[in-house]
């Protein structure tokens, strides 16, 4: 699959109609884990100031333009990206989609109580998949090395990690090699979506690229981290300078 180099990170030049077949298609012949990295313009410009976890990015199987930040600054340095990909949305796809015999799924990550929660919407909306084990994000259910045992104990299919960046990169890294067979993907807050207790923006957001700016207006405490899309913004207007 053709990457486009945006800042050092290669991000995949591919569509959601596209990237999904594909993936799916690899879970059925691979011997090692495919692992996928949702990037915003955050991910990235943490991977500028942090050089471990720039190379673990790197080391990921894809890289997809999560943020509509990505997709501006792909088409800023003259090769275009056609659309993002949310990483929520790729949660939806791949249960919706999964073969038969390759749907079982791990959810690990988010506050008590919410990755059962949403474990369980899952399951309502697509009653085909076979959800093999949850574990929260904070301790409750072992640290790291212990959900990863759990979670290889249950031979999962997919596993979704929301412990948030760069942790939960950092934890698939170092246990991918445990899962042979398996699609692995960090996804943020998507379980505070799934299970319903974080509303996710209307589709008129959506559809206009502003659905960081209904999470601004929601969530105003992530203003900080907004920051980071001008300053990723700026820096790739720098990068492409010197092309």
């Amino acid at each position: 699959m053709n990457t486009v180099p945006i800042l050092g990170i290669p991000v995949a030049q591919t569509t959601k109609s596209e990237f999904v077949p594909h993936v799916l298609n690899e879970l059925l012949h691979t011997e090692h884990a495919i692992t996928i990295v949702t990037a915003n313009p955050e991910i990235i410009m943490l991977a500028k100031e942090n050089y471990n976890y720039e190379r673990l990015l790197k080391a990921s199987s894809y890289v997809v333009a999560d943020g509509i930040g990505v997709v501006i600054g792909a088409k800023m340095l003259g090769t275009p990206i056609a659309e993002r990909i949310p990483g929520y949305e790729l949660v939806h796809e791949f249960m919706n989609t999964a073969a038969p015999g390759h749907n079982r799924f791990f959810f690990y990550g988010a506050k008590p109580g919410v990755a059962q929660e949403a474990a369980t919407k899952a399951k309502e909306l697509y009653p085909q998949i076979d959800v093999v084990g949850v574990c929260d994000g904070y301790g409750n259910d072992g640290d790291g090395d212990e959900v990863a045992a759990k979670a290889a104990v249950s031979e999962p299919d997919f596993i979704f990690v929301a412990t948030g960046a760069p942790k939960q990169e950092e934890w698939i890294a170092l246990h991918k090699k445990k899962f042979p067979h398996t699609v692995m993907m960090g996804v943020g807050g998507s379980f505070d979506v799934l299970s319903g207790n974080v509303d996710r923006a209307p589709d008129i957001f959506i559809k206009l690229n502003l659905e960081w700016f209904h999470r601004l207006i929601t969530q105003p405490t992530r203003a900080k981290r907004m920051l980071k899309i001008p300053q990723f913004l700026l820096a790739v207007n720098k990068a492409k300078k010197h092309l």
